[in-house]
């Protein structure tokens, strides 16, 4: 390490905290920067860190850590007839759409939850809304640092068809460090959102037919089932009545669901658990129910669950198991939060022969889950190995939260080890990338189709193993510093 990396050496976290690391740090300001870096450092481990909105160590542990976020040029574009926007892989989603908005009056063709993500972090792990396909599925093409397959020299990539962008819409940082990337774009829109109670999986299910970017959370211990029905709807002129109703909305979601239900949460886990049972059957209750709102798809598909300190994992399973997979995660709530639990035989057949059980058994009483779980529905990615790669029929995510602070989730992480190996034996669920991740690449490789095709184009635009860290190793078996294995 020269003088200069020794003055960039500085300790990076991620949002929520659970992920601190040291790196040398550098903020290239051109795409010539990014390649000068790589170039002086051919023995080092290099990740991009994006925005920190991962709970994963997807970007951690890397000798050196890039934050592109001065490359952040937005540029709309019309190519064959379609329109596109480019964008400088550091840029920040609410900068895109706000310039997206400012210059052109269109959008993305879908919106995650979150808009602090940078562009490059949101495809790479496969960011997603509910309703669409993720944002990787709409990547046209990227432009990539990489290395040259025959010196090993940095070189600029542009992947636009074929394999290469199948693998780089989705890539954990593993096909090259990405620059710039060309995304779809769609007229402006708003959405119309009502909330409704629904009485069975099968009654929020038909929700989706007339409204399909709908969401619905399951309250723990009360077991209510609240369905946020979201359609598409034409931008059109609005009324004084309409835009009061709008700011009101706006308001209410911010001041009661983002922070007064968010305080309640915290409030709640501080007296223990007879107050987070008894908190989590009344929440469901300051839900505006039955009274339509419309506003710009943003506002309405967004929150700011972030102002709150969390750690989240996401499991996705089958739009037909979805019965199964809910069914499952109420009986584990209850039974890690020391409650009686129904099991179906099947479900504790398929547990005691993945040696589960005992688990089960000895995890009683350990941890009392208390937040909702947050269900989406996901469709098919034309991608490699997004989480929806391949996947025959729509899928759903299910979100399963913690507000416990970093440092004292061990209960949490206990919790979720069980429930991901458990679906994964059940259900053949898979787990968002990003988020948290207690599987290893023998548990996983299964589930992807493409995973050998992904790893081998991963080893020929990075031979020597700079864009990969422990991470990679444990769950993809790309070794820093080595050529794929297995």
């Amino acid at each position: 390490m020269d003088s200069k990396d020794e003055q960039n050496l500085r300790k990076v976290s991620n949002f929520s905290g659970n992920q601190s690391w040291y790196s040398v740090y550098y903020a290239p300001a051109t795409e010539a920067e990014v390649l000068d870096i790589l170039s002086r450092h051919p023995g080092a481990t290099i990740r991009a860190v994006g925005s920190g909105h991962s709970w994963s160590d997807v970007a951690a542990n890397a000798d050196i850590a890039l934050d592109l976020s001065a490359l952040n040029s937005v540029m709309p574009m019309e190519v064959e007839g379609r329109n596109l926007v480019r964008v400088g892989g550091g840029c920040r989603i609410q900068h895109l759409l706000n310039q997206l908005y400012a210059m052109t009056g269109r959008t993305l063709p879908t919106i995650g939850a979150i808009k602090k993500q940078t562009v490059a972090g949101a495809i790479s792990t496969g960011t997603h809304g509910s309703g669409s396909q993720s944002l990787s599925h709409f990547v046209a093409s990227l432009r990539a640092a990489t290395f040259d397959a025959v010196t090993g020299q940095p070189v600029v990539s542009e992947f636009s068809a074929g394999p290469e962008l199948l693998a780089a819409r989705c890539g954990l940082g593993c096909v090259g460090i990405i620059l710039s990337v060309d995304l779809y774009t769609v007229p402006k829109y708003m959405v119309a959102e009502t909330i409704r109670t629904c009485q069975s999986i099968e009654e929020v299910m038909a929700a989706f037919g007339d409204n399909p970017l709908s969401y619905f959370v399951l309250s723990p211990y009360g077991w209510k089932l609240s369905v946020f029905e979201r359609k598409l709807v034409e931008t059109g002129k609005t009324t004084l009545g309409s835009t009061i109703k709008a700011w009101f909305f706006r308001v209410y979601c911010l001041f009661v669901l983002d922070i007064g239900f968010h305080v309640g949460v915290h409030a709640s886990r501080v007296l223990g658990p007879w107050a987070i049972r008894a908190f989590q059957k009344i929440a469901p209750a300051a839900l505006i129910r039955n009274c339509e709102r419309v506003d710009d798809a943003e506002q309405v598909l967004t929150t700011h669950h972030y102002l709150f300190h969390h750690e989240e994992m996401e499991i996705f399973v089958s739009e037909s198991d979805l019965p199964r997979a809910l069914q499952f995660l109420r009986a584990s709530i209850n039974h890690f939060a020391g409650l009686d639990a129904s099991w179906p035989a099947e479900t504790l057949t398929g547990l005691t022969e993945a040696g589960l059980d005992r688990i089960l058994k000895a995890k009683r009483g350990s941890y009392t889950h208390h937040y909702p779980l947050a269900c989406r529905r996901v469709l098919p990615d034309e991608t490699m190995i997004s989480m929806t790669a391949d996947a025959p029929e729509p899928m759903f995510s299910i979100s399963v939260f913690t507000y416990d602070p970093a440092g004292h989730r061990d209960a949490y992480h206990g919790f979720c080890s069980f429930l991901a190996r458990s679906l994964l034996k059940l259900l053949n669920a898979k787990l968002h990338w990003g988020k948290h991740f207690p599987l290893a690449y023998a548990d996983i490789a299964p589930l992807y189709s493409r995973l050998d095709e992904f790893r081998a184009l991963c080893v020929l635009h990075d031979r020597n193993g700079v864009l990969r860290n422990g991470y990679t190793a444990r769950v993809l078996n790309l070794s820093a510093g080595s050529k794929v294995t297995g």
